[in-house]
């Protein structure tokens, strides 16, 4: 009889566990992190009687959860993925807003400045279109200065959203760390902490948002984290912390560090989640824009001050440079063991490109490599004033040797667009006549004919100074009554920092003039050669305008967000379907836990009523004793 009372009492205590544990799992069937229990029962070691093996009831084993670390890694992994894209598809969109503008973006504002050189060539001394064209102008370096103002606080917020992301991250690695050594405390007892772990695993998945991570799991339990590229987050009870560092190039840039790192910065190994993503639109999105903005800031400016200095103003003088522009940027490392400085001006425009460059001096060689592709960049000269190094269309002077490990980060048109203003407020001093005139004497006798000519060097001292050239003899000339030389016809003849073409057959004797043009107020040879600069290529070695260079910029930065956006719904299905495969490992079904529900409840109600009969038996049995010995 014992037996009997033994056997249901253990089924009720199981049932009734049972249905604490069914009615836990509909309690947090909408807790995140919560993870399905099951109960495990098996029979109780059975008892010998009469030579017999006789069933003692039912044991409770224990309290499972419904896990697969194979889905919970893929979430993981697919919220990583997810997160940097989500950040990426910010800023890409953002980027691509502020020059998809066509009402009041920079493409209006070119246009109209080259529409303000045009109105100019159609009335040079017009004061009310010279007064126009500045206006112009400035507008077109104010929509340059404001687009890179936008540009660079777009930069200023990933670096508040780093510190975040850094703090966050730290406050969540040390709370693993913490639920670490209570789990290893509870196993370690033999118990199983299923809440502990699920506290983790919810920890971990949240943590995968801002980085992406992988894991090793003790003997004791314990999980280890690390980022993607292996950079430790949490060891056992220990937690890592990660900081944010100035770049050892701009110190306005944040980067980051951690405590085992020796201070140095591990940005390059987070490519995932929400901090990855941070980083990948500052090297990916802004800097690029930035740069490319600054191309052509810089293109506008040396083209049209190239010009303006190769005209005469209405008082007759040489064009002053309609824009102000500031140099490249060359920064040396704060790891370099000397004070050594890099300056950098631009020799070459056509030559320019949009990328940065590092510049290395080690074991007495420079080199120079392309941040953007990686490619090691040739180099010609010394580094002195005398002779600078040459690369990229860049002039790099260094103020002395520097010690070996030196690194200088070159930016050739990183501020250019922040920096572009107009240089000028007179609208006299713009520079619509062409600086010399040519003519041929009314005596010539031959049929040759001279062009209008070309400014080549406007910084020559004898540019306006007038030039005669006298034909002695049908194939040779001389200048200003000196020298012979060949005659070829169509041929370049370069005297002075100009250039001019002769073309036909001259007879002995004919002259023609090179001049100054001063005082041809109505000319307007330089107020048209500036509106060809719209189209005439000048980047690129000379296969790109700076309309071109505009319409590239605007359609590359709407393909990359159009390619990030795209990426991003690809990732974010993948996303959804992890979360599915988790769900339906680790979820809780309700209407499966209402069949459960209504299993233990039967199965408690019959163990009661087996009790009772047990009971009324023993109550029996106890009665039928009492009577026979009453």
């Amino acid at each position: 009889m014992a037996n009997v009372f033994g056997f249901d009492v253990s089924a009720l205590q199981a049932f009734q566990q049972a249905i604490e544990v069914t009615s836990n799992n509909v309690a947090n069937a909408s807790t995140p992190g919560y993870d399905e229990e099951s109960i495990e029962l098996g029979e109780a070691p059975p008892q010998s009687s009469l030579g017999f093996e006789l069933g003692s009831g039912v044991d409770v084993l224990g309290v499972s959860r419904a896990f697969s670390q194979s889905a919970a890694n893929q979430l993981n992994s697919s919220q990583s993925s997810l997160g940097q894209l989500n950040v990426l598809q910010n800023y890409t969109s953002q980027i691509d807003n502020l020059f998809g503008d066509t009402a009041s973006g920079l493409t209006t504002a070119l246009q109209n400045y080259y529409n303000g050189w045009s109105a100019v060539a159609d009335d040079p001394t017009s004061a009310g279109a010279r007064e126009s064209l500045l206006g112009d102008a400035n507008a077109l370096a104010d929509n340059l200065s404001t687009t890179s103002g936008q540009l660079q606080g777009l930069n200023s917020d990933i670096n508040a959203s780093i510190t975040a992301d850094v703090q966050q991250i730290n406050s969540i690695s040390s709370s693993i760390a913490s639920l670490n050594q209570q789990i290893v405390g509870v196993e370690g007892n033999g118990a199983s902490p299923n809440s502990l772990l699920d506290q983790r695993d919810q920890l971990l998945s949240n943590l995968s948002q801002l980085v992406g991570v992988t894991t090793t799991t003790d003997s004791n339990g314990a999980l280890n984290v690390f980022t993607g590229q292996g950079v430790p987050l949490v060891i056992g009870s220990t937690s890592n912390t990660l900081t944010t560092i100035p770049d050892r190039f701009n110190p306005s840039q944040l980067e980051i560090s951690s405590s085992d790192s020796d201070g140095s910065s591990i940005s390059s190994s987070i490519t995932s989640g929400n901090l990855g993503g941070l980083l990948a639109a500052r090297t990916q999105a802004i800097e690029p824009a930035l740069n490319q903005l600054g191309q052509i800031a810089t293109a506008v400016a040396q083209s049209a001050n190239l010009q303006q200095n190769s005209g005469l103003d209405l008082n007759g003088e040489l064009g002053a440079n309609l824009f102000s522009l500031g140099a490249p940027l060359a920064t040396a490392s704060t790891a370099n063991t000397d004070n050594t400085q890099a300056s950098v001006s631009i020799s070459n425009l056509g030559e320019l490109t949009a990328d940065n460059y590092l510049l290395s001096y080690t074991g007495g060689t420079y080199t120079l490599t392309d941040t953007t592709t990686g490619a090691s960049v040739a180099l010609t000269g010394a580094g002195t004033a005398a002779n600078p190094l040459q690369a990229a269309g860049l002039s790099i002077v260094l103020s002395q040797t520097p010690a070996s490990g030196d690194e200088f980060l070159i930016q050739p048109t990183a501020q250019a667009a922040g920096s572009i203003k107009v240089a000028l407020s007179d609208p006299s001093a713009l520079a619509a006549a062409g600086a010399i005139q040519t003519s041929a004497a009314d005596t010539n006798a031959g049929t040759a004919t001279i062009d209008a000519g070309t400014v080549l060097d406007p910084t020559n001292p004898n540019l306006l100074a007038t030039t005669t050239i006298e034909f002695l003899s049908p194939t040779t000339y001389s200048v200003n009554g000196a020298g012979s030389f060949a005659y070829t016809s169509g041929g370049n003849i370069d005297l002075n920092g100009w250039q001019v073409q002769i073309s036909g057959t001259p007879a002995t004797g004919d002259v023609f003039t090179v001049q100054s043009n001063a005082g041809a107020t109505g000319d307007n040879t330089n107020a048209l050669a500036n509106v060809n600069q719209q189209s005439e290529g000048v980047l690129s070695n000379g296969t790109t305008s700076v309309s071109g260079a505009v319409s590239s910029m605007i359609t590359n930065v709407g393909a990359q967000a159009q390619q990030v956006t795209t990426a991003q719904t690809a990732q974010a299905a993948v996303n959804t379907q992890a979360q599915t495969n988790v769900q339906s490992v680790s979820g809780v079904n309700l209407d499966q836990e209402a069949a459960n529900l209504l299993q233990w409840q039967q199965a408690y109600q019959a163990s009661a009523q087996a009790l009772s009969v047990a009971n009324g038996l023993f109550t029996d049995f106890l009665d039928s004793i009492n009577g026979t010995y009453s």
